[in-house]
């Protein structure tokens, strides 16, 4: 796990960006100004831990949690004011009830995106701190 831990987040951004290019390019979703923030957050992700994990660079960590917890927070921002305020102003695709077959919203799919690359790359950094590698 010590080689490959960060090909797991790493691929998790790879899957967000590929998906979100896809949804934009070839479906022809327009992304509204929230969700254009969260493509900046995770964006350059794609590349600075692809070349962290061929690297085996895990003190890159600390560099690339301050953009994950800022696309978590503004997509937690979105999910609920669309959510739980009907804040439909955003963009028509964002209060979809559904994207292509699934009853998620684009905004909830970002969040759980965010949570889950969070919570491993925290997870990584503790179980690194710890062996004294950072």
């Amino acid at each position: 796990m010590k080689k490959l831990g960060l090909f797991l987040p790493w691929l998790l951004v790879l899957i967000a960006t590929v998906g979100s290019l896809y949804s934009s390019e070839v479906t022809h979703l327009k992304p509204c100004t929230l969700c254009w923030y969260q493509r900046i957050m995770i964006f350059p992700l794609a590349i600075i831990l692809g070349i962290a994990a061929f690297r085996g660079a895990y003190r890159i960590i600390l560099y690339v949690l301050p953009l994950t917890l800022i696309g978590l927070g503004i997509a937690a921002y979105q999910v609920i004011m669309i959510q739980f305020f009907a804040a439909s102003n955003q963009c028509a695709e964002c209060t979809l009830k559904s994207v292509s077959d699934y009853p998620i919203a684009f905004p909830l799919f970002s969040l759980l995106g965010f949570l889950v690359l969070n919570i491993v790359l925290i997870w990584l950094y503790l179980k690194h701190k710890k062996s004294k590698k950072l």
